[in-house]
């Protein structure tokens, strides 16, 4: 299958369901299929009033020879169902109810409305990072869904990490840093490695988000295109390498807490944020590692 062939699968199978009001596509396949990197996926919403029929993974197989295929509830609490299928093509479809879609667009128009409930603020929120970061296209619209688009045209200020998200993440990068510290003590080399790429992926890169957001440029959650909004120096400073060894992994550690505190400290004064006193967590750590880290 070529990729057009692939995405033509996708909206025939569609076109014989008519219970799937519309399919959003986003992404670098939005703009164009054919010039569209060769390794990108498609990014779909899928808007149905009954989502939950489409939870699964068997309905799948009607698009095209399927190789493997997982759902999952991400940390925005979505259903994502993703798929491998013939020729390496994937696609990722995230079913969401129709109500609740013509709620968050309804919602999109009003910005100023301050009174909205949190969980809205937060759909619509996502939902403009989704279809705006690299483009949208409606490849199948049976109610008005195109129309209703036209929201997205309305501004509205870029969410901003609050206060207590601030705290929730310094707060637990010190806890886990702990953990990871006495793992590597413990010579538990492997779990040790896991949960310091984890605490990078949670902890670290939520803040270098923040920071280049407020520096006027374009983040994306979960480190995505991070190499095109991290700046020379946080490029330089989040090449991770790790290993099982010891001293690699006390190493590696250290230079995620001299980043963290640098990017942490950074954003608190940026955004006028109080910051609790870590430097006695900082501390231990250094000084239990250090004899680890230091050149043989």
């Amino acid at each position: 299958m070529t990729a057009e062939e692939f995405e033509e699968r996708i909206v025939v199978w569609a076109n014989r369901h008519p219970e799937v009001e519309a399919l959003i596509l986003a992404g670098s396949r939005a703009k164009s299929v054919a010039d569209a990197d060769r390794l990108a996926d498609w990014d779909f919403h899928l808007l149905t009033d009954s989502p939950g029929q489409f939870y699964g993974t068997a309905w799948l197989e009607q698009i095209a020879p399927l190789w493997c295929a997982h759902s999952e509830r991400t940390p925005r609490g979505v259903i994502k169902v993703s798929a491998v299928f013939e020729g390496g093509w994937e696609a990722d479809f995230v079913p969401l109810a129709s109500w609740q879609m013509k709620l968050v667009y309804w919602g999109m128009r009003y910005p100023e409305w301050t009174w909205m409930p949190s969980r809205l603020r937060r759909g619509i929120q996502e939902t403009r990072a989704f279809l705006l970061g690299s483009g949208y296209r409606v490849v199948l619209d049976r109610s008005c869904w195109k129309r209703r688009l036209d929201a997205l045209q309305v501004d509205w200020p870029l969410r901003a990490m609050s206060a207590q998200e601030f705290e929730n993440d310094v707060s637990g990068f010190w806890q886990q840093g702990v953990w990871i510290c006495k793992k590597i003590l413990r010579a538990e080399s492997r779990s040790a490695m896991h949960w310091l790429h984890k605490l990078v992926t949670d902890r670290v890169y939520t803040l270098l988000a923040e920071e280049a957001r407020l520096a006027g440029r374009t983040s994306r959650p979960e480190s995505r295109k991070a190499e095109q909004w991290l700046d020379e120096k946080r490029l330089e400073q989040t090449a991770l390498v790790t290993s099982i060894d010891r001293q690699v992994l006390a190493r590696a550690l250290l230079a995620k807490i001299l980043l963290f505190e640098e990017v942490s400290r950074a954003v608190a004064a940026s955004r006028g944020f109080a910051m609790r006193d870590y430097s006695a967590v900082a501390a231990w750590i250094r000084a239990e590692l250090s004899k680890l880290a230091a050149p043989q």
